[in-house]
């Protein structure tokens, strides 16, 4: 699974989920309050499905160490 870098966006770390695979976007978005997905402007554009990156950052690695477990178990 690949990580992300974040959008640096008003001093925060952004992620869209857009920007991930249909399979991992749809992972996260089910993981996820629906009040985490936030609109973030940026140059005048609405960013839509942002999610923050300490968020994303904590999903990934929780879902990857959950990943790992099982190839591990797989013979």
């Amino acid at each position: 699974m690949t990580k992300l870098i974040p959008i640096f966006i008003n001093g925060g770390k952004w992620i869209q989920l857009s920007q991930l695979s249909t399979e991992q976007g749809q992972k996260l978005k089910s993981w996820l309050p629906v009040s985490c997905l936030k609109k973030v402007l940026y140059n005048g554009m609405e960013l839509k499905d942002c999610v923050d990156f300490e968020t994303y950052e904590y999903w990934f690695r929780s879902h990857q160490v959950s990943g790992q477990r099982q190839a591990a178990l797989d013979f």
